[in-house]
């Protein structure tokens, strides 16, 4: 199995520098921010992530969109309401990713070279969406077969809720755009980036980026989280392998796509056969 090695994941050279009629000095070279560094910066994603929901969602109560009375007799309930969903994790999208640029900035490197934010070959395109069509059918199948729902209760609560606020559009673009990006960002991206470059290697950076992953989906089921690790090891797997984030975040938004499409299919929003 071949493993693409981006050019800034490969061993840093001190950066050179020279002016003009003057000697030339030594600038700080780019780094790497390492397990420990990485951590902590993803801490702080996590703060910003939490404080931009929580404005989210005041201001919807403030708009009347969310009904403070509901969300005193059933907090959990309002939290999974499908505008309430869609505005947090929206809300998330900027701060997050200017988070994300401060420290590839403070790191001294190119923020699409951090990120791995490059175009995948044609053939890892073709791996990474073909086993992730897989995934999702064994996923569904598994799940089929243990006599549970293919799609969780809170998602069908959300795009219900959604419906209601006739915000279809709105739920769609989080969940298909928005929360692919941010998503694989951080934890394909910055996360994996960090711990790849410790002591934990690739493989390592794999395992913890994805359960971190899946540990921040605490909405869902028990099985439904062994869906969303596995996700989480495909595509870090494939991040690993292809050296592009971007092939990532276009599997991620595949597998939302298709949710997408079942929960509408459920809630009889897709005319049945």
């Amino acid at each position: 199995m071949n493993v693409v090695v981006t050019i800034s994941e490969s061993p840093l050279a001190p950066a050179e520098a020279a002016s003009a009629g003057r000697p030339a000095q030594a600038s700080k070279p780019p780094r790497v921010w390492k397990f420990w560094a990485t951590l902590a910066w993803s801490l702080l994603l996590y703060g910003v992530m939490t404080v931009s929901a929580m404005v989210a969602f005041v201001a919807l109560m403030l708009w009347s969109v969310v009904d403070r009375t509901a969300v005193l007799a059933d907090t959990k309930s309002a939290l999974n309401d499908g505008v309430v969903v869609a505005a947090t994790s929206m809300s998330a999208t900027v701060p997050v990713l200017l988070a994300v640029a401060l420290a590839v900035r403070l790191a001294r490197q190119d923020f699409r070279d951090y990120l791995a934010l490059h175009w995948p070959t044609r053939r890892h395109v073709q791996i990474g969406i073909g086993a992730m069509v897989l995934l999702m059918v064994a996923t569904d199948t598994i799940t089929a077969l243990a006599g549970r729902s293919i799609v969780p209760d809170v998602l069908l609560d959300g795009i219900r809720s959604a419906r209601q606020h006739n915000a279809l559009g709105f739920y769609a673009l989080a969940l298909v755009v928005t929360a692919p990006i941010t998503e694989e960002v951080v934890f394909r991206g910055f996360i994996y980036r960090g711990f790849a470059a410790s002591r934990l290697g690739r493989v390592g950076a794999v395992i913890l980026s994805s359960l971190i992953f899946t540990a921040i989906h605490i909405q869902y089921d028990l099985i439904t989280l062994c869906g969303v690790l596995a996700t989480a090891l495909l595509l870090g797997t494939m991040r690993c392998i292809s050296g592009s984030t971007l092939l990532t975040i276009y599997m991620h938004a595949l597998n939302n796509g298709v949710v997408l499409l079942e929960m509408l299919w459920f809630v009889g929003l897709i005319p049945h056969a």
